[in-house]
């Protein structure tokens, strides 16, 4: 292979492979500027006036915003003067109506210019310029009995490691696309997750018996992911099959159980990881498993011609607000 052809593999793969999925930590003050702007934009909730925040050390008497879907409170304030100034997206624990006393679970200080390791939030830049809210686990720690193993055992694939302005890397908590529609509930579920690791709980049940993610998943579609693994998981919980008198995941070996493969993004090499892993590990399973692939509906009707010759029952989702509503999972899982 000649220099040129070289130099063009390199250039392809940075654009499309591990290179484009590195994350870096945003310090200049423009983009944060944006960043935060756009947060408030998309961030919707019913106004509760005169609410008395509570923490640590301090109060403050303002207008939150109760997402109620996504069963959280929001309100961003300004922080600080000058050299210390910072956004703060402060966040509440709320699935019922916020009342005139809230305490903080958890919050975004954004400096409004470089980057603070001492701070907890941050705007992260992708491989393709993206712009994303993460955290940097710095927060209090559960005081229940045992503890926990820290925040990010609560992150699982979404805690990545990003570049620091100074050129150093360090592991950050990637919570949500900002421009994602599923934002809000995105910073929904992390605030869950803050709620339990400080009360010392374990992390939510994920769905089980669920196929890895493609390697160097993209941070936006990880996020994705999490949301419709949430999702599975719930209607897997709603037919009793997950936790439930029917639980197909704790009964007798020789039934046959589900083993799911999620399609993660909308590309080939996805596709192919997803099919590849579930028939492989079937293999290895043998009787006692039988694969269900789960793939966006645009993934699933543009290759379905192919897909139905496979071995491997497919079940559509699509997105409803932020839910994956699943097309052809009571059939797949009536085959399992």
């Amino acid at each position: 292979m000649g220099g040129g052809a070289i130099r063009g593999s390199l250039a392809g793969w940075a654009r499309g492979g591990q290179w484009s999925r590195m994350l870096g930590v945003v310090g200049q003050a423009r983009r944060i500027d944006r960043a935060v702007a756009r947060l408030r934009t998309a961030l919707r909730g019913v106004p509760v006036r005169g609410v008395r925040l509570t923490w640590r050390g301090g109060e403050l008497r303002t207008t939150i915003n109760w997402a109620r879907d996504d069963g959280f409170w929001w309100t961003l304030q300004p922080r600080g003067e000058s050299a210390t100034a910072r956004h703060a997206l402060l966040l509440g624990h709320a699935p019922t109506a916020p009342t005139r006393r809230e305490s903080i679970t958890c919050e975004f200080n954004i400096a409004r210019a470089g980057a603070d390791r001492r701070l907890g939030g941050l705007i992260l830049r992708d491989g393709s310029g993206g712009l994303l809210l993460g955290h940097s686990g710095r927060m209090a720690r559960a005081r229940a009995a045992g503890g926990n193993a820290g925040l990010q055992g609560f992150a699982g694939p979404l805690w990545r490691d990003a570049t620091w302005p100074d050129g150093k890397c360090g592991g950050v908590f990637v919570v949500a696309p900002i421009e994602s529609p599923r934002l809000s509930a995105l910073l929904g579920r992390f605030v869950e997750l803050v709620r339990r690791y400080k009360a010392g709980e374990s992390p939510p049940a994920a769905a089980p018996h669920v196929l890895a993610s493609s390697v160097d998943l993209e941070p936006a579609d990880a996020c994705d992911r999490a949301l419709v693994l949430d999702s599975l998981a719930e209607e897997l919980a709603k037919r009793g099959l997950f936790g439930g008198p029917r639980d197909l995941f704790s009964t007798d070996a020789r039934v046959p159980r589900p083993l799911f493969a999620t399609v993660d993004s909308a590309n080939t090499p996805s596709l192919v990881h997803a099919i590849g892993g579930a028939l492989l590990e079937t293999a290895r399973r043998g009787p006692s498993a039988r694969a269900i692939l789960l793939a966006p509906a645009a993934t699933a009707d543009h290759e379905g011609a192919a897909l139905r010759r496979l071995p491997v029952a497919c079940v559509r989702y699509r997105w409803r607000g932020a839910r994956a509503i699943f097309d052809g999972l009571d059939a797949a899982l009536a085959g399992a």
